[in-house]
């Protein structure tokens, strides 16, 4: 009677497990039915597994069959086959994981793709060692795998080896073979659930390399609530910054891309593209592996039980990661899709609504229009610079009110041009570094709003200039474009994904020795390479119609006024 209740409890759960489409037909390649690990197949495996399913004892060993990091009726539907058809092998389905994140940046300093099933010269796996508290496990290269489609790191039960003598579990950890300083890192994960577990993903060195200072920036996803994620970084061994962001989702459910940008005087993290939390201060400064590792805490430690809750001994555990990468240098570099799910949102006083990110309020020049303020900008006033700006330029076209800037393009009502314009420019010059406004662009053929910096002969400088420039005639685009000593043709029109005259949005650029690249909502849109302005501008915004580049522009048609408005503008020296 006992042996037909289990048959038919048996039948039930794989039968569910197969009506729910989580298994079908397979190709030929094998499984373990042995999972409770004592050296045969049969009967008591199966009975094993459905008494813990049926919450009647602890999970066999290697009850987790497929390899999706759940022990559920799939696994036991794999095992009753086995049983019954012994000479149909098949081969169980790796987990199907959806992916919420942002793509990789395929072409940055450091692209290290585990998708390839092949480990990237650029990692190794952690062995032979253990960290000691708070870590309860030793490093396992036998704890990593690259099947499935993405690096697995796995917390399982003991191993045999002396340097485990005192740690209760073994783990899994991979870290770069060379060191990374300054720039934006970036991992495509799916973190474990679990109490008193961590999933990671950090920069660190320390003593045990050259005698460095210990220096790390920390992603941590604690297993106990996978709904938030823990930011934390030590210089010299002096941590204590620890900020716990709500992510809106359960990171163990899916991919999600995590990320920090790390600066000389802050550091920046960020979530599906998104920033999520900048601390300034006394940065790391020591050059660090890239590492990601997966851990239990100690269960007898008052301190760490607060932390992470305590353990329950559930193995096997695995965090998963696609990929990783590196941009050297990458000021503001974050990587995503932002666009109408901007940082801020809500309307602003002018009536639009902003849907970039948030301004750099510690930034090295910081320009808020939204406080009534001009900052360290003036109105272009008096003058034209004749083809194609078919207007001259007047103060009296500029205005700070309703939260923003406003350039407007309107009438000559002087006679004196066709059309009045509207500029606004620094009085500094500035020179390599990030630069940063929230803008709300012209719907209109004919006519250009714009930021960009800019010297020249009447600076009695060298023509050098970068440009931002959205073209009234589809403000689904934005031109990008850059000037040495008067040499142009460097254009490059990138798509927006949103129409940039319905709100504000941010676009920056970081403007280094060797590159330029471009941002749209903290996302990079666009780098280019080669021989680069080097000479100090001013930074500029202008709203202009054309005379003479209706092949570019589109002719204009008179419509005034015209006008695009600005927030904010700041700069990041480098």
């Amino acid at each position: 009677m006992k042996h037909r209740g289990f048959q038919r409890a048996l039948t039930l759960l794989t039968t569910a497990a197969l009506c729910a489409g989580t298994t079908g037909v397979f190709a030929a390649s094998g499984i373990n039915a042995d999972v409770n690990q004592d050296g045969s197949a049969n009967k008591q495996d199966a009975a094993s597994l459905f008494s813990h399913l049926t919450g009647q004892g602890n999970a066999p060993g290697a009850a987790d069959v497929n390899g999706d990091g759940k022990i559920n009726a799939v696994d036991l539907s794999l095992v009753k086959h086995e049983l019954m058809f012994p000479s149909q092998i098949i081969d169980p389905p790796g987990p199907t994981i959806p992916d919420y994140g942002t793509p990789p940046n395929t072409s940055a300093t450091l692209f290290a793709d585990f998708r390839t099933g092949t480990g990237p010269s650029s990692f190794i796996a952690s062995k032979g060692w253990t960290n000691g508290d708070p870590f309860d496990c030793a490093w396992y290269e036998e704890n990593t795998s690259l099947d499935g489609g993405f690096l697995s790191l796995t917390i399982d039960g003991k191993r045999s080896s002396s340097y485990q003598a005192d740690r209760g579990y073994s783990a899994a950890e991979y870290r770069t073979v060379e060191n990374y300083s300054y720039g934006y890192y970036e991992c495509s994960m799916q973190a474990i659930k679990n109490d008193g577990v961590v999933s990671s993903f950090f920069t660190y060195t320390g003593p045990s390399e050259n005698n460095n200072p210990w220096d790390e920036i920390d992603i941590e996803i604690l297993g106990k609530d996978t709904t938030k994620v823990q930011f934390n970084y030590y210089r010299d061994g002096q941590g204590g910054h620890e900020y716990m962001y709500n992510l809106g989702f359960d990171a163990s459910e899916g991919f999600h891309t995590y990320g920090f940008d790390w600066q000389p005087d802050h550091i920046t993290w960020y979530v599906d593209g998104k920033e999520a939390y900048t601390t300034w201060g006394n940065m790391p400064v020591t050059a660090s592996k890239i590492m990601m590792n997966v851990w239990p805490g100690i269960t007898t430690d008052s301190g760490i039980i607060s932390w992470l809750n305590r353990y329950n001994g559930n193995t096997p555990l695995t965090a998963r990661y696609q990929w990783v990468t590196y941009q050297q240098s990458a000021s503001q570099g974050q990587q995503g899709q932002q666009g109408q799910q901007g940082q801020q949102g809500g309307t602003t006083p002018s009536g639009f609504t902003d849907y970039g990110t948030k301004m750099n309020a510690n930034a090295t020049m910081v320009s808020d229009f939204s406080s009534g303020s001009a900052g360290d900008f003036f109105a272009s006033d008096g003058w034209t610079n004749g083809n194609p700006f078919n207007c001259g330029w007047y103060k009296g076209n500029t205005k700070i009110s309703d939260g923003c800037l406003q350039l407007t393009i309107d009438r000559d009502y002087t006679g004196k041009y066709a059309y009045s314009g509207a500029e606004y420019r620094t009085n500094k010059f500035y020179s390599y570094g990030y630069y940063e406004t929230s803008m709300q662009a012209i719907k209109n053929d004919g006519v250009v709003s714009s930021f960009f910096t800019y010297t020249g002969p009447s600076d009695n400088n060298p023509w050098d200039e970068i440009d931002i420039e959205i073209l009234g005639k589809d403000t689904t685009k934005v031109q990008l474009n850059y000037y040495k000593d008067g040499q142009g043709g460097h254009e490059f029109m990138y798509d927006l994904g949103f129409d940039a005259s319905e709100g504000f949005h941010t676009y920056g650029f970081d403007w280094q020795p060797d590159h330029i690249t471009w941002y749209v909502d903290g996302k990079e849109a666009h780098t280019m390479w080669g021989n680069m302005p080097n000479t100090p501008g001013k930074i500029m915004m202008n709203t202009w119609p054309g005379i003479g580049v209706d092949e570019w522009l589109k002719p204009y048609n008179g419509n005034t006024p015209l006008t695009a408005r600005y927030q904010w503008v700041t700069y990041q020296s480098k």
